[in-house]
């Protein structure tokens, strides 16, 4: 019952699990987590699947708008969350 409870999704209505997953620009696989409830944090997430552990300096993460992780990350390693449309025009900026 707790598993269930701790999976469950109010937003979705149904049980979730999360993965952190990897992949590199030419669109290798390059990491693949353990599956979590759905209602872990994304940070938490991060911090138990091992990824940090495998980063060296001067990696760059590209990552969904809301994921917060930047606070933990190893020294040198870069986090980018691009740009969202929250208006119908981008600017040039």
């Amino acid at each position: 019952m707790n598993i269930q409870r701790d999976t469950y999704s109010s937003y979705k209505h149904r049980n979730t699990w999360k993965a952190l997953i990897g992949i590199a620009p030419n669109g290798v696989v390059t990491f693949v987590s353990s599956l979590f409830p759905g209602s872990t944090s994304d940070k938490m997430v991060t911090l138990k699947s091992g990824l940090l552990e495998k980063l060296v300096a001067g990696d760059l993460i590209v990552a969904i708008k809301g994921f917060l992780i930047r606070d933990i990350l190893p020294q040198g390693v870069s986090l980018n969350i691009p740009p969202f449309l929250d208006t119908p025009q981008f600017t040039p900026d």
